[in-house]
């Protein structure tokens, strides 16, 4: 075999088992509520399954849909601020990743939503490529719901 081909050869292998090595590494999650405490690796699917799916149903966000939202940049970034300022959920993956949403594909390096509502989980934003806060608007009220409810048995509130 020729060396250029074995060179290719070397380097598809590479990026196969570095691509493995991603996808089995899950993702990270920061939980801000209540207590802390460790949680499971249960809890933890749980909780990453839940706001991913809450992203999917997504409508709408600042990136795509400016004109429906009408959030100014400053906006965007003031709600950021106040989500972080309180109880949130952080999903954070190692590399920005495409999901597709209702309202089209997203780039995400990270999902926050905000829990500051009794209720239900009230804010929904994603990191872009750029570590820039993206709006989501119009998404799953049963998941806002269902959202609050996973965090409220993984940590209650102290």
């Amino acid at each position: 075999m020729p060396g250029y081909l074995k060179t290719a050869l070397a380097l598809v292998v590479a990026l196969l088992a570095g691509a493995a090595g991603q996808a089995a590494d899950p993702p990270r999650l920061e939980l801000r509520y209540g207590k802390d405490s460790p949680l499971s690796e249960s809890q933890q699917d749980v909780l990453r399954s839940t706001a991913l799916r809450l992203l999917e149903s997504s409508n709408f966000n600042s990136e795509r849909h400016r004109d429906i939202l009408k959030k100014t940049p400053a906006e965007i970034d003031a709600a950021y601020r106040k989500t972080l300022a309180g109880r949130y959920l952080v999903v954070s993956f190692g590399t920005a990743r495409r999901i597709s949403t209702v309202g089209g594909d997203v780039v995400a390096r990270g999902i926050v939503v905000g829990l500051n509502r009794p209720d239900y989980a009230d804010a929904l934003f994603t990191i872009d490529g750029e570590g820039r806060a993206v709006l989501h608007g119009k998404y799953s009220g049963g998941l806002c719901i269902e959202l609050l409810n996973e965090v409220l048995k993984a940590r209650p509130r102290s």
